[in-house]
């Protein structure tokens, strides 16, 4: 193991050590390291030797060597040999496992369809062999005056700069938005703007259309098996209409997302037909999305989780919120959820909040978005969490509700305890950030934090608005009466209000947590309604599957 983890600083030295080397340096660790979970090191050597070229058979290392040879690289292209982002493709269809570039990828796809067609030319019996194959007439030879002009670089330039403007949610709530889009131009249809947006191991299909002003959301189905460890984000598909410019089709944009559940974490669930081994592979390899970012910096990732797990306070946080009640959540970084995970569990537990418990619920929700609100402003998916500015605001004597109402006088006596024991939970959160775990791991943590039962009434979250759009409707069906003044104002007044729900009236609030009026068996409040449960995505691991090659 040594002179295996000699070669490797040799190599992060600068110097060239030959792919034969690396190799052999990566296979003594094989042997001691285990493959469910990976070395750091064997990873470092893997993406060297993508460098170079070597990428593993489809039966080699007991044909588990995905689990720590990169998914991407930015190392030569197999084909086209250019230094370039690449993503590693399965062995399927007739072809090995393979790193490609985008373009590369694209050509070979291309090439893929080519030969079908010649294939269905050849063998369909249909086809009359004095009539040549229909083929599409360049786009820019469209007749003047019908259809649609070809567009110009500039066109699509611009089209891409709106799209990623529609995006912008999507973005901020973890999605890799693509280096390069697909595209297609049809003289009747127009232009068109495609890729597959991931956030994790989910994926989301996007179509811009922007001719016909929509923007689509469609479920990913890995047809080919290039992701064999990817899962869906959507069921079904999404269409947008994106004609108002302005910011009025990027609200709109974010609130069928918001709707979808795709703002939020995503929770996941094995297929029911999935082998009994399916779940180990998940949590294993849900252990590793969460702490590898955190062995990366300093630690290999089996000493980092020994550290991690000796750790008796650290431990409980892993073992009931990670393991337990956010046992389905995928470990993706996604900022305001984050944002409700520090909410919380460094504020509403494991502090003296619940021991000096207000004299409403009510009460309690206006703090606890007020705390929700501060922790948001503090959240960054690159920079992680600033643990101080958050401290110094939920400590100040001076911090106030919307109304006015300082929080230090609702809690009056008591309010130093708060203070001491919230200062304790960041304090000790900012120390393992900064020490140990490092901002990614950390806004992983915070994430699924904010993403578990507790938190799934809280404003906060994306589905918010549709949750109380949903409330409002089965209220109203029920023949409930609104409260005031929306009794007057209507439903689409009240939805509006509750985008801010500390801002309306005590009665509004307190109706939208219980529905005072419903009874025994009538629609439900928020504290109870079935709509805020999260969708649940699947996870269908076909690599699994006894009959897998």
């Amino acid at each position: 193991m040594a002179a295996a983890l000699g070669v490797l600083r040799r190599a992060e030295t600068g110097e060239i050590v030959p792919s034969a080397v690396l190799l052999a340096a990566h296979d003594l660790l094989h042997t001691q390291v285990p493959p469910q979970l990976g070395d750091s090191s064997m990873r470092r050597l893997a993406q060297l030797l993508v460098g170079q070229g070597v990428v593993p058979k489809p039966g080699d290392y007991d044909g588990r060597w995905w689990l720590w040879w990169p998914k991407n690289g930015r190392d030569p292209c197999r084909d086209c040999g250019k230094t370039r982002s690449l993503t590693r493709y399965s062995a399927r269809l007739g072809n090995d496992y393979r790193y490609l570039c985008a373009r590369c990828r694209a050509a070979e796809r291309q090439h893929i369809v080519q030969q079908a067609d010649r294939l269905l030319h050849v063998h369909d019996p249909h086809q009359p062999t004095s009539t040549p194959a229909p083929t599409l007439a360049p786009p820019a030879e469209a007749p003047t005056g019908r259809g649609v002009p070809a567009p110009s670089g500039r066109d699509w330039e611009s089209y891409v700069i709106r799209l990623e403007k529609l995006l912008a949610a999507l973005g901020w709530a973890g999605f890799d938005l693509p280096e390069r889009w697909d595209t297609d131009f049809d003289p009747q249809e127009g232009a068109s703007l495609f890729a597959t947006c991931w956030r994790g191991d989910g994926g989301l299909d996007v179509q811009y259309n922007p001719h016909q002003q929509t923007l689509a959301l469609q479920p990913f189905d890995d047809v080919c098996g290039d992701w064999p460890e990817s899962y869906s984000l959507l069921d079904d598909s999404i269409e947008i209409p994106v004609a108002p410019s302005g910011e009025q089709a990027v609200t709109a944009v974010a609130a069928a997302a918001g709707q979808a559940g795709l703002l939020d974490a995503t929770h996941v669930r094995i297929a029911d037909s999935a082998p009994a081994e399916a779940r180990q592979e998940f949590i294993l390899r849900r252990i590793r999305r969460i702490f590898q970012p955190a062995a990366d910096r300093q630690l290999p990732l089996g000493d980092l989780l020994r550290e991690v797990t000796e750790n008796q306070w650290l431990n409980a946080y892993l073992e009931w919120v990670v393991g337990m009640t956010g046992g389905d959540v995928a470990p993706d970084i996604v900022p305001d959820a984050a944002a409700l995970g520090v909410a919380a569990w460094c504020w509403r537990n494991n502090t003296a909040v619940e021991k000096h418990h207000l004299e409403s619920d009510v009460l309690m929700a206006r703090v606890n978005i007020a705390v929700t609100r501060i922790t948001q402003q503090h959240v960054c998916p690159v920079e992680g969490i600033d643990w101080d500015s958050i401290k110094n605001a939920l400590t100040d004597p001076q911090w106030a509700l919307p109304d006015g109402t300082p929080v230090s006088s609702l809690f009056g006596p008591g309010w130093s305890e708060v203070t001491a024991t919230v200062t304790a939970e960041l304090d000790r959160w900012r120390h393992h950030d900064h020490e140990v775990l490092g901002p990614q791991t950390t806004l992983i943590l915070m994430s699924i934090g904010g993403s578990t039962g507790y938190t799934n009434s809280w404003w906060g979250q994306g589905r918010w608005h549709s949750i109380c759009r949903r409330l409002i409707d089965d209220a109203t069906a029920a023949g409930l009466p609104l409260p005031q003044p929306y009794d007057q104002r209507g439903p689409g007044a009240l939805l509006a209000d509750l985008d801010a729900p500390d801002e309306v009236s005590p009665p509004v609030l307190d109706w939208l947590i219980d529905l005072p009026d419903a009874g025994v068996h009538g629609p439900r409040g928020l504290r109870m309604h079935h709509a805020t449960r999260p969708p649940q995505r699947c996870w269908d691991p076909h690599w699994l599957a006894d009959d897998n090659p």
